[in-house]
């Protein structure tokens, strides 16, 4: 029978008390272990909401250091944290959330020749990057070692967001094509704050059971005139990847 400790079900019990949501579905949430891409824009309320709802492990990659400009919208750092790290950075703010969980930095850059050994067996990914051959590089190992994919991405006041699981939905080579183009993204702080926010309740939902997630959908967010609306997504059987 699971236990959680008193200190738990403390400060858990907001999240104990939601119809469905016993101790059993905390223990889930604390032996799971996530991989998140990119500690930044997106990757910021992920991390910030898995750690506080009691993820056990969170593994999170990036290689950047943190300027000025970052801080319209990468909540898990500060003017303070100028020049850092960002997996550093994002530590000492995860440290200081929830001390009981276990924080995998992970200071690198995802390559073909990398992946394996950065990513490694967890239960999700996460993708919170703006690089696309990187996107497609956690792609293609999502389909390889048959783990779930929550792809997002944001622009300005718009996001996307979908639940990809290999075999079952498509992947992201079926709708979203592979380039090269490196360019800055205009951003809203506040729109990386609602994708990513949804990111980390579809990871919460899978590890738990609860509810059901975005598979063979996209939900499209536009802030511009407050609208979600959600399209049908098909696997597309000439995939060069899962086709």
């Amino acid at each position: 029978m699971p236990m959680l400790t008193e200190t738990e079900k403390r400060r858990y019990e907001r999240q104990l008390i939601i119809p469905g949501w016993d101790e059993s579905a905390q223990e889930m949430l604390s032996k799971s272990k996530v991989f998140i891409a990119g500690a930044g824009g997106l990757g910021s309320p992920v991390l910030y909401y898995l750690a506080s709802a009691g993820v056990g492990t969170l593994a999170f990659c990036d290689n950047d250091r943190i300027d000025e400009s970052n801080l319209n919208r990468q909540i898990l750092h500060s003017e303070k944290s100028i020049g850092q790290l960002k997996v550093d950075s994002a530590s000492a703010s995860l440290r200081d959330l929830n001390s009981n969980i276990t924080l995998m930095p992970i200071p690198d850059t995802i390559s073909a020749n990398s992946i394996d050994n950065i990513v490694g067996d967890v239960d999700i990914i996460i993708d919170c990057l703006d690089n696309v051959p990187t996107r497609h590089l956690l792609n293609r190992y999502s389909i390889k070692r048959n783990i779930p994919l929550i792809h997002a991405g944001v622009s300005e006041m718009h996001g996307q967001i979908t639940f990809l699981k290999p075999h079952v939905t498509p992947c992201l080579a079926c709708f979203f094509p592979e380039t090269s183009i490196k360019m800055k993204i205009p951003i809203v702080g506040a729109t990386a704050g609602i994708i990513g926010s949804i990111q980390a309740l579809e990871a919460i939902k899978y590890i738990t059971g609860l509810g059901t997630v975005l598979m063979n959908k996209m939900l499209i967010f536009s802030g511009l005139d407050m609208r979600f609306d959600c399209i049908n997504l098909q696997k597309n059987m000439k995939c060069r990847v899962c086709g």
